[in-house]
């Protein structure tokens, strides 16, 4: 045999070499998406877990809860997101028996997730059992494989609180007036916040407390039965107009509950946020120098 043969033949063999090598290190495929759906086509869902029923319908460009009370639209958004975009691999379990364990059955779910599209149902799911950080189990609710997928169960809010707006009982824009019936009205003048009859505050608390009400969220949705008063009726004007809000402290629990003439319903207001939002007027005056002395002075 030649050289030439020879060095034909180790080219050959250099080639198929290199061929099995770049064949073996291709880049794996990518993993499937368990869900096929386009997010923006999404009108509605429906969450139905053991003890209640969600749901969530777009009107226009916002997102509502059933009864019309404001949803998160960023939150939905985020959740629709996550789940068109949520990778699986081989499935997990395909016997009865395993899915069961899994909870990813008619008969026994955590959590079943139904989109549409219009009257359209898009995608309709079991999520069941973790196993593992942020990957839940899912099988279709028509039947088939059980798969792990890259989503946290607990984004599928179990209430209809989950999915609420938390800023719903916010001003509208900029807030220009505040009146606490009975005790203060503000108003601001330039970038000032001063009493209506020219009574000096603090501005430090007074700040603190529009802030209170600029920043305000809610964190629940509550039933529960009002006092026959308020605590607190406040009054503001922003750049939809005059609004009231009514603050009721129920004191054995020291749980608050906000209603507003602009928004319908009764929701739970963190006790720090509200007590601080009820502050009367004599809490906005500034500190007597005896008062000073006394904060300042070290416990014995």
């Amino acid at each position: 045999m030649n050289r030439a043969m020879l060095a034909g033949l180790l080219a050959l063999q250099v080639m198929i070499v290199g061929a099995v090598l770049a064949w073996n290190v291709r880049p794996p495929e990518q993993p499937d998406a368990f869900f096929d759906f386009n997010p923006d086509e999404i009108t509605g869902l429906q969450i139905l877990t053991e003890e209640h029923t969600i749901d969530v319908r777009k009107v226009a460009d916002s997102w509502e809860l059933g009864d019309g009370k404001p949803a998160d639209s960023e939150k939905v958004t985020d959740v629709l997101d996550k789940l068109a975009n949520a990778s699986t691999g081989w499935p997990v379990a395909t016997s009865a028996s395993t899915a069961e364990r899994f909870e990813v059955t008619e008969d026994s779910f955590q959590k079943r997730l139904t989109l549409y599209a219009g009257k359209d149902v898009v995608a309709d799911a079991y999520f069941g059992t973790s196993p593992g950080y942020r990957k839940v189990h899912v099988s279709d609710a028509g039947g088939g494989a059980v798969f792990a997928v890259e989503f946290s169960n607990y984004e599928l809010g179990s209430d209809s609180s989950s999915w609420l707006n938390k800023s719903l009982l916010r001003p509208e824009g900029a807030l220009q007036r505040l009146v606490h019936e009975g005790e203060y009205a503000l108003k601001k003048v330039e970038d000032e916040w001063v009493a209506e009859d020219g009574t000096e505050l603090d501005r430090t608390v007074v700040n603190k407390v529009i802030g209170r009400f600029e920043n305000l969220n809610v964190y629940t949705i509550s039933d529960a039965e009002l006092p026959s008063e308020p605590k607190a009726l406040l009054t503001w004007t922003d750049d939809m107009g005059e609004t009231s809000l009514s603050l009721y402290h129920f004191e054995e629990e020291d749980d608050w509950v906000a209603t507003s003439d602009r928004v319908d319903g009764q929701y739970g207001i963190s006790t720090y946020v509200a007590k601080e939002m009820a502050m009367t007027l004599e809490e906005l005056l500034p500190m007597s120098e005896e008062d000073e002395e006394e904060e300042a002075a070290p416990e014995e």
